[in-house]
């Protein structure tokens, strides 16, 4: 199965301009808890478009992220992944397409740089069933 996920939400304001909320390392660990509830919900939004109809066999999953930034800027992988995999997983689990996030369920995630896409910047989740003689424990 794959999702096709964007590096932002939009939240609903009572002002005129919607706030945008950048999903990465940096905004998470500085945003109020009632602004992180509101892109958390904003977020299961979209996983939830995505998912509908598209369900794989069962666990244990490898999860695959790969990133498609807007602008060859440089940037760390591990400040804005983590926090899409968490809002993600927390989606899915209260949508009831893995029972939890724990490496029982997900026992490998991988974190890739797919390239530069100007018209198209976003992060590819992939999300394959392995089989148990596969794995290391």
């Amino acid at each position: 199965m794959k999702i096709i996920l964007p590096f932002s939400v939009t939240l609903p304001r009572k002002t005129k301009e919607d706030k945008v909320f950048t999903l990465n390392l940096n905004i998470y660990r500085n945003a109020h808890h009632m602004i992180l509830n509101q892109a958390k919900i904003a977020w299961k939004d979209i996983v939830y478009s995505s998912v509908q109809g598209n369900m794989t066999t069962g666990p244990p999953y490898v999860f695959t992220y790969t990133v498609f930034p807007a602008t060859n800027r440089k940037f760390d992988l591990a400040n804005v992944l983590p926090i899409i995999q968490k809002f993600t997983d927390d989606a899915l689990i209260e949508m009831g397409v893995i029972s939890d996030d724990s490496y029982k369920v997900i026992p490998s995630i991988k974190y890739y740089f797919g390239g530069v896409d100007r018209d198209n910047p976003r992060v590819e989740l992939d999300i394959r069933t392995v089989y148990f003689d596969a794995l290391p424990f």
